[in-house]
């Protein structure tokens, strides 16, 4: 409802309203379980408003073109940013693979069980699934179920956290890891990407939405669910391309700093205002 509150201040108090987009719910809801499209008319309709603000930025060009269909008078491409003082460099010790997402299909987490299993086979090798949750649709209950599961049976290896970190303990499982992976299916930009490549770590995701655009030639971009698990088992394998992607993906994050992207904004910003 924050898009018709912004619709509603502007129109009541005669302020400006700068609209960023993150997602488009037209495509983004397709991607969501049975339970969670039940409120797509919802979604929608508040999404509509955003016809009324008096500029918008978008976080990738992918999600620009997205968004082709509404009729705002001023667009601007902004990407996501990332502190690159806080996410910094870090050397790769630890042989574990890392996501971290939403419990949500957009997220790719129904192949998570397969990733798993697979990744079990190597000595060693360790899994670690960040993926909170505040309300559990009935599509997905089979899936933590699956997860938790092989956490029980691979004790030790195979780590299920369900509820949202601190940024210092997410810093922490980005060092701690070897390979982080992005298995979404709908992803408008990819800010956990950012901040795994900003530390120094390969990144193997779907080549979908704005992931291209962040991960550039610094990581490693899978077409289907073989192809990932494949490449993951790649990387295993291969520690030296892994440091060598890594190093890559984390001079390719310092275009995404914090510095460069509020500048852009505030630019922006007094643009509309003028």
């Amino acid at each position: 409802m924050l898009t018709k509150a912004a619709f509603t201040v502007k129109k009541v108090c005669h302020i400006k309203w700068i609209h960023t987009f993150h997602a488009i719910e037209k495509f983004r809801i397709s991607k969501l379980t049975e339970e969670e499209k039940h409120f797509q008319d919802l979604n929608l309709w508040e999404e509509s408003a955003v016809n009324f603000c008096d500029g918008a930025i978008f976080v990738s060009k992918a999600l620009m073109k997205e968004g082709k269909h509404y009729k705002i008078r001023s667009k601007r491409l902004i990407s996501n940013g990332v502190d690159t003082g806080v996410f910094d460099y870090s050397p790769i010790k630890e042989s574990n693979i890392l996501f971290i997402g939403r419990f949500s299909l957009e997220k790719g987490v129904s192949i998570l069980p397969s990733m798993i299993k697979s990744a079990m086979r190597f000595k060693d090798v360790t899994f670690t699934v960040v993926c909170p949750y505040r309300h559990m649709p009935s599509d997905l209950k089979k899936i933590i179920s699956a997860l938790k599961r092989l956490e029980q049976k691979f004790e030790g290896r195979v780590q299920i956290i369900e509820t949202a970190q601190p940024q210092e303990k997410l810093i922490e499982l980005y060092q701690d890891c070897q390979i982080y992976i992005q298995p979404s299916k709908y992803e408008s930009f990819g800010l956990c990407i950012l901040e795994a490549m900003a530390v120094g770590r390969p990144v193997i995701a779907f080549n979908v939405g704005g992931i291209p655009e962040v991960i550039g030639a610094c990581g490693i971009l899978a077409k289907n669910k073989k192809e990932f698990i494949s490449n993951i088992e790649e990387l295993l394998r291969n520690k030296e391309k892994c440091i060598k992607l890594g190093q890559m993906a984390s001079n390719r994050a310092k275009k995404f700093d914090w510095n460069i992207i509020s500048k852009q904004t505030i630019n922006y910003y007094k643009e509309i205002l003028k």
